[in-house]
């Protein structure tokens, strides 16, 4: 009895999930093994266990079973869900539209200093070829126009920030436990999620800067390669003690949430954008806190109004934060009347309408959405000078609300804190603009996009200042194809080594600094960490 061997499974008792091809291999190696004498493998000379074990050892036989394996798996294993695996942001397409907004405001930073053309419109004056470029264009313009670009970053923080307490606070949630908690905490460490990064940028330069890593891009200034604008360029001081006693003057200055100037500091100029985010996001926050017991339709006319209300007081930046916040009411309350609608669409009388209609209805809205995207993008490229004479524009210069008159403010800054807003709700209602800035590029730029906007200004004013006129000796400039090529080649070369740059900070600059606040959060909250 010991000595009896395991049955051999019949082949009726083969799992159904197998396919054919397993199903025949399968019933080939039973019928081999059912053909010979069952014996104990102990009772088996050892040459005949040897040889069986390379027979099947052999290079087809592993391909074979490999094979049967892997269909095995394809049809017996569950598919995993992606869901499951990865929870989609509901503000994904944002932090796409984010990270392209980026690198236009790199395209922009990059050409500053050798053309005046990217913030000139077409045809302002056709005797002068500097109004007659195609990048001056409405649409191609937005390659280049990096101003325009940072009122969207405005607009999309405003909507990022406001959307999860929005919803919290909707019909049918709990604002106690859901809404607060979130505000609460976006409101502890916003100063550290913008600061700390931007800091610890600036004091590199500093570092930099007195080590005289800027100096050689210092040339630059009033050469013959410069035909565009300077910007602020890091000082260098002779005592370390001089060099860091003017760093922090500057920086107690600039992150001081008191004053609404804009700040240009020398140790990084692009960082004036920096205190302008907080401001923003503190009026933002005490928005939607003052907001957060109304009804749905009070608290879209309140945040009309309050929006209305920074437009008129030529504070467009906080406008286009308030503006976030109004189009990511808008949406939440789309989508729950959408849902709604779902949810009663059960009765028998949706049937009646074809699917024709439903299609050309659908199509339409669509159209009209994209009309309405146009149109944004069209007023976004609102030229930052020349735009009174600028043919296509001039007449939305008419129009400018006199508080962003001559001697005043610049229209432009009206015109796209104005566009941005409807800009960030036609890119959620579009499926296929959507899709597109979900994509893996995009979202990675976006990923990136913190580290990206602190350290190009840097590299430039560094390496760019100092690489850009060899290239332009090397290749030379006696023609346009040849100074176009000379800065092609000088902005390849900037951009891979910022991308490089920007994706080192993000991996051990900035995410660190968001654990880190995270972590004091926790520490600091009652019952949470030690």
């Amino acid at each position: 009895m010991v000595e009896q061997s395991l049955p051999s499974p019949r082949i009726e008792e083969l799992p159904p999930t197998y396919n054919t091809h397993s199903r025949s291999i399968s019933q080939s190696s039973i019928e081999t093994s059912q053909s010979e004498p069952s014996r104990p493998l102990l009772k088996q000379p050892i040459r005949d266990v040897v040889q069986s074990t390379y027979t099947r050892a052999t290079v087809f036989g592993a391909i074979q079973r490999l094979w049967t394996y892997v269909r095995r798996r394809k049809v017996t294993t569950p598919p995993v869900s992606t869901a499951a695996t990865k929870k989609a942001s509901r503000t994904a397409e944002f932090d796409g539209l984010r990270g392209l907004a980026c690198l236009v405001v790199f395209h922009f930073h990059f050409l500053y200093p050798y053309t005046k053309t990217i913030t000139h419109g077409f045809g302002a004056d056709l005797g002068d070829p500097v109004w007659r470029y195609p990048h001056q264009l409405p649409f191609l313009c937005l390659l280049v126009r990096g101003r325009a670009m940072v009122t969207l970053f405005f607009a999309i923080s405003g909507y990022v920030l406001s959307y999860n307490f929005l919803a919290s606070v909707s019909i049918g949630s709990n604002p106690t436990t859901n809404g607060f908690s979130r505000l609460g905490s976006l409101a502890l460490r916003r100063w550290m999620r913008l600061f700390l990064p931007a800091s610890v940028s600036m004091l590199l330069v500093m570092f930099g800067a007195f080590f005289g890593a800027f100096e050689k891009g210092r040339e630059l200034k009033d050469s013959q390669w410069q035909h565009g604008w300077w910007e602020q360029h890091p000082p260098q001081f002779d005592m370390f003690r001089a060099q860091l006693k003017d760093f922090l003057e500057m920086w107690w200055d600039w992150q001081s949430p008191w004053q609404w100037r804009l700040y240009y500091s020398e140790y990084d100029p692009h960082t004036w954008t920096i205190p302008v985010e907080f401001r923003g996001s503190l009026v933002l926050f005490i928005l939607l806190l003052a907001s957060a017991g109304l009804k749905q339709g009070w608290r879209f006319g309140l945040i009309i109004c309050v929006t209305i209300y920074c437009f008129a007081s030529r504070r467009w930046d906080v406008a286009a934060f308030t503006g976030g916040a109004l189009v990511a009411n808008v949406h939440i309350c789309q989508t729950s009347r959408r849902e709604l609608r779902e949810k009663e669409a059960l009765l028998p009388l949706d049937s009646i309408t074809s699917k024709s209609e439903s299609r050309l209805w659908k199509y339409s809205i669509t159209a009209l959405k994209c009309l309405l995207l146009l149109a944004a993008l069209y007023v976004l490229s609102f030229p930052d000078d020349g735009a009174s004479k600028t043919p296509g524009f001039s007449w939305l210069n008419t129009i400018t609300p006199p508080m962003y008159g001559k001697g005043k403010e610049h229209p432009y800054k009206f015109w796209h804190a104005f566009a941005a807003i409807f800009i960030l709700w036609a890119v959620a209602r579009i499926s296929f603009v959507k899709a597109f800035l979900s994509f893996s590029i995009p979202q990675y730029f976006g990923k990136i996009s913190y580290g990206l906007y602190l350290v190009h200004g840097p590299l430039l004013h560094s390496a760019g200042f100092a690489l850009q006129p060899k290239i332009f000796e090397a290749v030379g400039t006696e023609t346009k194809v040849k100074y176009l090529g000379g800065l092609f080649l000088g902005w390849m070369t900037m951009l891979a080594l910022s991308i490089v740059t920007a994706h080192l900070f993000w991996k051990f600059v900035d995410e660190p600094l968001v654990r880190f606040a995270k972590w004091l959060e926790r520490v600091a909250s009652h019952g949470k960490g030690s």
